[in-house]
């Protein structure tokens, strides 16, 4: 039964300023805090004890430390960790220095937190440490995926699926900006189909092909196939990719797929990649399958050799 001091959630979260979707989620995954239920109800109290010691794994955070460092320390340790005064080497338990780079795990552990200042400042960390292309394949991929994940097992809410979504997004358009070439080679331009929101999958893929001296194009999200084929014709793309989730309308999909490989110029590829793509089993003839960063590789170099073929 809970003591005369127990705290709701709610009083928890004010007084050591961490959200309670991260209390939550703390609980699950590391078993602190443990509350105890108040009789007669199913609601979380939290003792003295347990505030005391989330304040210190609080200021803990704000010093560098990860979760998964300082979250099972007792007390006593925290306090000496806090104070300088823990004795032996800290290992995993020491902040990181301005040259490591955060992890898919601690990514998570963040966004949990809801610490968008912190998850931004990581981006750009791990952006310049690894370069961009090791910044698409080795984090934002792996990234993506674990937040489907972690959405999926309810880790996450969807507001914050939406915020790492904008910030990994914001820093790939930057290195985008960067990396682009104004003469590159072919010209891909890049849509999801209607009903299909997602674009984060398409702004890797932007990127990768820029740093491969590709030209891509970016059209957005839910383009109708008439857009697509006019927006080919426009720009003089060689290539058209098209990103599918599996929460994509597998028929409707189908259907817009084909009318794409009957209309475009036989001399434009057609490449479709993404999460749902393996769904529509058989595929169009013309349409290629691009379904990892070595098929895309393999995939520019076709169409580079046909664009470079054609001007002959």
């Amino acid at each position: 039964m809970a003591g005369p001091e127990a705290s709701s959630i709610k009083v928890v979260s004010e007084l050591t300023a961490l959200p309670m979707g991260t209390l939550r989620a703390w609980e699950r995954r590391y078993g602190f805090p443990k509350p105890e239920r108040r009789e007669g109800s199913n609601r979380r109290v939290y003792s003295s004890a347990q505030i005391e010691r989330l304040r210190a794994v609080a200021r803990a955070l704000t010093r560098g430390y990860r979760p998964g460092d300082v979250i099972r320390m007792p007390l006593n340790e925290l306090s000496a960790l806090l104070d300088g005064t823990l004795d032996g080497t800290l290992d995993a338990r020491s902040p990181r220095g301005g040259s490591a780079i955060a992890d898919v795990p601690t990514f998570i552990e963040l966004l949990e937190q809801d610490q968008a200042k912190r998850i931004d400042d990581e981006l750009r960390l791990a952006a310049a440490a690894l370069g961009a292309k090791r910044f698409v394949v080795e984090l934002a991929q792996p990234l993506a995926v674990a937040l489907g994940k972690a959405w999926e097992l309810g880790r996450i809410e969807i507001r914050q699926e939406h915020l790492m979504t904008e910030c990994l997004t914001t820093q790939l358009r930057a290195l985008l900006a960067t990396h682009q070439v104004a003469n590159g080679e072919p010209t891909v331009v890049l849509t999801t189909l209607p009903g299909e929101p997602h674009t984060l999958g398409l702004q890797m893929v932007a990127l990768y092909l820029a740093l491969g001296a590709a030209r891509p194009r970016l059209l957005g999200a839910s383009t109708p196939p008439d857009q697509v084929i006019a927006a080919a014709h426009a720009f003089g793309a060689q290539v058209v990719g098209i990103a599918l989730t599996p929460a994509a309308d597998l028929a409707s999909a189908r259907r817009d797929l084909q009318r794409l490989a009957r209309s475009l110029p036989s001399s434009t590829a057609l490449w479709l990649g993404g999460a749902g793509a393996s769904a529509l089993g058989k595929l169009p003839e013309r349409i290629e399958a691009i379904d990892s960063w070595a098929a895309l590789d393999a995939a520019l170099a076709r169409a580079r050799a046909t664009a470079t073929s054609a001007r002959r």
